[in-house]
């Protein structure tokens, strides 16, 4: 899995670009502001049709312009593959793969898997629950593809419970129905995520031990309700709490990884380098199973791998993207920051790239 070619047009500030990226190593330098966090956003929004920066989808079209155009050729199980995407600033969109046009965006999570890593990446950890959940459900969907089908179909009982619950008006017979469709979607959504975290806690684990062996990390998942409860009884005994609330209180859409340091919350302990590399071990452990499960790499953004990071965990963090036989894109002020941070082997595979004032260039 690589991208060789990467075509922008009315990005931000980028000039409109055509590059062919090293299948493995892509060093990206240049002062603050010059558009090397624009340049990672675009081949997030190949794979996501979504910004990691604004939730403001239009911010990411250049002033002045209509729209934004992203395209790139792939490489996949030996194949190549064409994708491009483009967004007028009415929010129309429209996706193609192989000059088929796309409905969904969601169709490209199994053709251009991406891993970020950026410097507000500790909101994993500090964020709220659902981040975790979005988190651990990439995951299971890449082993369970099955499993996007099945969250639809829990999403579309949740909501008609909490129809029946705000209307208070709801039979015994059709609750039953209900609440039977909304513990079946239930406990497979949940056996699907237990069985995922069994395979990502050892890989988790042991990349922890190289990143920062000294922090005691653990990880537990609350499935969103008592581990040793049915939840088809729950949903029945909680019928008149949840109606006083209006909402379903209990489920898989109350589910968190909980990331612990010395048997303490993370977020509460840790600094925020070691929130990072704790973060890092995570999408590394993710990337490590899709492999294993796939036979095919995510691809990685590091968006300023220097930032709160020093020499020796850069260099263990590297290694392990070297491990991973990953394509790279990796951001930096200066480009001597990060270039000996990758082997003698990756340093002769890289391309490196400045970026001033919008314009890229291979050096």
């Amino acid at each position: 899995m690589a991208i060789e070619s990467l075509m922008l047009q009315g990005v931000r500030n980028l000039e409109p670009l055509n590059i062919n990226p090293s299948r493995q190593i892509n060093l990206i330098y240049g002062e603050n502001g010059s558009g090397k966090t624009s340049l990672l956003e675009a081949i997030y929004y190949l794979a996501y049709c979504k910004s990691f920066r604004t939730h403001k989808q239009k911010n990411l079209i250049q002033h002045g312009n209509e729209s934004l155009t992203a395209f790139c050729k792939l490489t996949l199980d030996k194949g190549r593959y064409q994708l491009g995407v483009e967004r007028n600033i009415k929010g129309e969109r429209r996706i193609k793969l192989n000059g088929e046009w796309l409905q969904s965006a969601a169709e490209l999570a199994s053709v251009l898997p991406i891993q970020l890593l950026d410097p507000t990446m500790f909101r994993l950890l500090e964020g709220s629950p659902q981040l975790r959940r979005e988190y651990l459900d990439w995951g299971v969907f890449h082993v369970e593809p099955n499993f996007i089908h099945l969250w639809r179909n829990f999403k579309k009982a949740h909501k008609t419970r909490n129809a029946l619950l705000r209307s208070g008006s709801a039979s015994e017979g059709e609750r039953k129905i209900w609440h039977e469709s909304l513990a079946k979607f239930a406990n497979q959504i949940n056996n699907y995520r237990q069985e995922y975290i069994k395979r990502l806690k050892p890989v988790f684990d042991e990349f922890m031990e190289r990143l920062n062996p000294k922090l005691g990390i653990t990880m537990s998942f609350y499935q969103g309700w008592g581990k040793d409860r049915d939840y088809l009884e729950l949903l029945e005994e909680s019928w008149p709490s949840d109606l006083k609330m209006g909402f379903t209180q209990l489920g898989p859409q109350r589910a968190d990884l909980r990331i612990k340091a010395n048997g303490l919350p993370a977020m509460e302990v840790l600094s925020r380098g070691q929130q990072k590399m704790v973060v890092c071990a995570l999408k590394l452990a993710q990337a490590q199973i899709y492999r294993d499960v796939s036979n095919r790499p995510c691809i990685f953004l590091v968006d300023d791998l220097c930032a709160e990071l020093d020499l020796n965990h850069r260099k263990a963090l590297c290694s392990l993207l070297e491990e991973l036989e990953c394509q790279v894109f990796v951001t930096a002020v200066e480009a001597e920051q990060i270039a000996d941070c990758w082997s003698q082997e990756s340093r002769s595979n890289m391309s490196t790239f400045h970026v001033e004032h919008g314009a890229i260039n291979l050096e």
